[in-house]
């Protein structure tokens, strides 16, 4: 017995040896990223529940189902803003020093859109807001100039980060009003639990002074969700009633557009709502929003849609619906003449790609991380 072990082991190892000596050398190989990204790239955000201080990013091709790259992304990470014109890419992050537990370092990562290397770090005040993400965490200045990141410690505030000088400016105290949101080259407007909004204007040094608007909302009667989206110097926010409130921030200071419903009152009356962590999308060129809806009861915010409603928002008016193939929590648009529909459920991995248009479902997307949430366009 002991020498047929012997022979067997033998083999084996002569066996292992064969199977080695056939396996290619690997050689590592990097690539740059083209300068004008592809309208149908998208980026997906990854809080990656499982293991919080391992955020990341993921560069996903709409046309071909492939990732183009990755940003390792650090503690809860939320999402990223680009420069204009494609050249910067400003991503708040949190890093402890001893990985899941030591001294907390907040910081802007500055990275080149084309390696996707980090290329800066702008230090800011370890207040930066941690949570599920939300849209409006960090905005950045239509000139590109500054950056402003909203922090929650519980304490409200906003941290002004001079983006071309790379350089921390200022803490603005802001209680009682949370998220941020770009209002042209020097303001950046807010959300107050009152119904009101709260302007920073920015000088061009970055001094800021603050001003706050009327009420445009009831918080009791009808909350504001958390949720929203922008189409050219407007942003349209949503109240759980599926009221649409639509704000001009073109000029710096809130002007708020009448009001519309997304739901007829035997829609309400049937439980449709909105639902997910990022529900709202819109088509800026055509005007065209699209939402996330299911049925369910009041407290069913974060309930993954199961059909998408596809609303003329000139009219004001539903014009269509685009059935799911899957559940999804999350929703994003391209901006190009022939728009793509992302789809992402924060429990699932993977996301499904739709002709945004026509609701063809186009290709399934099997792993994206642990926990996509948020989507942005490159």
């Amino acid at each position: 017995m002991k020498l047929f072990n012997s022979i067997v082991l033998a083999a084996l190892c002569a066996m292992s040896l064969s199977i080695s000596a056939e396996l290619a050398v690997e050689t590592p190989t990097t690539k740059t990223l083209p300068k004008e990204p592809s309208p149908h790239w998208m980026w997906v955000s990854d809080l990656n529940f499982f293991s919080m201080e391992a955020g990341k990013a993921y560069l996903m091709d709409g046309d071909s189902g492939q990732m183009m790259g990755m940003l390792s992304t650090g503690y809860f990470f939320a999402s990223a803003v680009h420069s204009s014109d494609h050249s910067v890419i400003y991503s708040p992050e949190t890093y402890l020093s001893r990985g899941t537990r030591g001294e907390r370092t907040d910081v802007i990562a500055v990275y080149d859109p084309q390696t996707l290397a980090v290329t800066d770090e702008i230090s800011i005040p370890a207040k930066r807001f941690s949570g599920v993400p939300v849209v409006g965490h960090t905005a950045l200045s239509a000139d590109d100039q500054f950056l402003a990141t909203f922090n929650f410690t519980p304490a409200q505030s906003v941290s002004i980060i001079d983006a071309k000088a790379k350089k921390f400016l200022a803490e603005v105290e802001t209680p009682g009003c949370a998220q941020v949101f770009q209002a042209g080259n020097r303001a950046f407007n807010m959300i107050c639990g009152d119904g009101s909004m709260l302007t920073l204007k920015l000088s061009d040094s970055g001094e800021v002074e603050t001003v706050r608007s009327e009420k445009f909302f009831d918080p009791r009667a009808d909350m504001l969700d958390d949720k929203m989206d922008q189409i050219g110097d407007s942003w349209v926010f949503f109240a759980k009633s599926g009221t649409v409130h639509q704000v001009d921030m073109s000029n710096g200071e809130p002007k708020f557009l009448p009001t519309w419903s997304l739901f007829s009152p035997e829609q309400i009356a049937d439980n449709w709502r909105l639902g997910g962590y990022q529900y709202a999308t819109i088509h800026d060129a055509t005007e065209t929003l699209f939402v996330l809806v299911h049925r369910g009861d009041e407290f069913s915010h974060k309930a993954p849609g199961v059909d998408v409603w596809v609303y003329d928002m000139k009219q004001q008016k539903r014009r269509g619906m685009i059935s799911l193939s899957h559940p999804a929590t999350a929703i994003r648009v391209t901006q190009d003449d022939a728009p793509l529909l992302f789809t992402v459920d924060a429990e699932h991995s993977g996301a499904v790609v739709y002709d945004a248009m026509s609701g063809a479902h186009n290709l399934d997307i099997p792993e994206i991380g642990m926990n996509p949430l948020l989507m942005w366009s490159p």
